[in-house]
């Protein structure tokens, strides 16, 4: 007989869970649910409970705490307004918002980004979700992406009927952003973006003026913080103990405290950043819980290994970390495979294969910034020429923090970041609009989905 004691709470339980889940899109269901949460088993097991009346007080006390205890974690995120005002910049309408029309929520601003005054603007429109019982996981149950694309779509009209040209799709790399583009007239550009943003939401952004501050302010989210660096940062940063074996330095991080995944991040975390600072992968093995990598860069190397939650690291001459790394490493050089990684070379001339595919690219001189790999050509389009600058890096947030150095120095250089060979390669085009858009254009990049 306590199995109907037992299924009458389960039900109460399985109701409760409907309740919250309702009670944040219809306050007054929810709360007939939490109702018909205590009333319905009775009644369903109406004949055990008119036998044993007693056993409803156990019944209503079980229920009541397992209410409290599926009651979903409080929302902390910020709400759409702030999602906004974050991809904007501004709060409140105080501008113009051509080329955008309306939406739940309009922004507009003035700004002033790489010396130069713009007007931003952003119209938003709120998801509709729910949190789950418990997990607290925020599911999505409605998403305005018909309003929005309308959205994007008659802005993109409006622009291009002012007589601007689109110069560039995919501008900007930002997972968020589903779609944008920049266009430009003269010294004068519009950048248009359709994206997510932070609350649960989607919007359209728009910044127009002059072309240095509109492509600022769409490259502004960058990353400098491994740029032009000689060694990794990740070396400096986490709490290696130094020693030398001879001329090998030798590091040991003991991450005994931090959870499996951390650990194995860390040791990614390694890896990228030797990536970015121009070593290229060797060698790399695997046995058991040991995992370990070696790397070069002309006569040096970086050894580093990973063994239950213990990182190693061996830096010197090549031949030298290699019998260090025998020695004093417990994963040695155990199932080594040469790698065979490509170089950031062979990630330039990938690119410059696809230019020379279609363009005459006539050496020019040093490249405009730091890079593992570049070059700077002259081309001519139409009788006009071009000034085309190619910089290899390691990792994506170099190459969106030399887009912004480049792009926002004068206006009238527009790049884009192609993924090649492992290898992030910014094309930089220096001339008119539509003679960047056709070098641009002849460039297969990935669609967003």
């Amino acid at each position: 007989m306590a199995g109907k004691l037992i299924a009458s709470v389960a039900v109460s339980a399985l109701l409760s869970s409907l309740a919250w889940i309702i009670l944040q899109l219809n306050h007054l269901l929810g709360v007939l649910l939490f109702i018909s949460a205590v009333i319905v088993p009775p009644l369903v097991f109406r004949n055990y409970y008119s036998k044993r009346p007693l056993r409803l007080a156990p019944f209503l006390i079980i229920s009541l705490i397992l209410m409290l205890l599926l009651m979903p974690p409080p929302v902390t995120g910020p709400n759409v307004e702030f999602g906004l005002y974050f991809a904007t910049g501004c709060w409140g309408r105080k501008a113009d918002t051509w080329p955008l029309g309306g939406g739940e929520l309009t922004y507009s601003c003035n700004k002033t980004v790489a010396y130069s005054t713009i007007l931003v603007s952003g119209v938003a429109w709120k998801s509709s979700g729910v949190r789950l019982p418990v997990l607290g996981r925020y599911v999505t149950l409605y998403e305005p992406r018909e309003k929005a694309d309308n959205a994007y779509s008659e802005a993109t009209k409006r622009v291009e009927s002012e007589g601007y040209l689109g110069i560039v799709e995919n501008y900007v790399s930002d997972s968020d952003i589903m779609r944008d583009a920049l266009f430009a007239r003269g010294g004068e550009c519009v950048y248009l973006a359709e994206t997510r943003i932070l609350g649960g939401g989607l919007a359209v952004i728009s910044a127009r003026g002059p072309c240095r501050g509109v492509k600022g302010f769409a490259l502004r989210w960058h990353d400098d913080y491994l740029w032009n660096a000689s060694e990794p940062p990740t070396f400096v940063r986490y709490r290696f103990n130094w020693s030398s074996n001879g001329s090998v330095r030798v590091g040991k991080l003991d991450l005994s405290d931090w959870p499996g995944e951390w650990v194995r991040n860390t040791y990614k975390a390694i890896e990228i950043e030797l990536k970015g600072t121009g070593y290229v992968k060797l060698m790399e093995g695997k046995s058991g819980d040991c995992m370990w990598s070696l790397w070069v860069r002309n006569e040096g190397s970086h050894y580093v290994a990973l063994k239950g939650k213990e990182i190693l690291v061996l830096s010197g001459k090549t031949g030298e970390v290699k019998n260090s790394a025998e020695e004093l490493s417990p994963c040695g050089l155990r199932n080594g495979q040469e790698v065979k990684g490509p170089t950031p070379e062979e990630a330039l001339n990938a690119v410059m294969a696809e230019l020379n595919g279609s363009l005459v690219l006539k050496p020019a001189g040093e490249p405009a910034l730091w890079s593992l790999a570049g070059k700077e050509f002259l081309m001519s389009v139409g009788g006009r020429n071009l000034s085309v600058n190619l910089l290899v890096y390691g990792i994506r947030g170099q190459c969106d923090y030399a887009r912004y150095l480049l792009d926002a120095s004068d206006g009238e250089t527009t790049s884009i970041c192609l993924e090649r060979r492992g290898y992030f390669v910014a094309v930089a085009v220096k001339g008119e609009a539509k003679d960047v858009q056709f070098v641009l254009s002849s460039i297969k990049q990935p669609k967003r989905t």
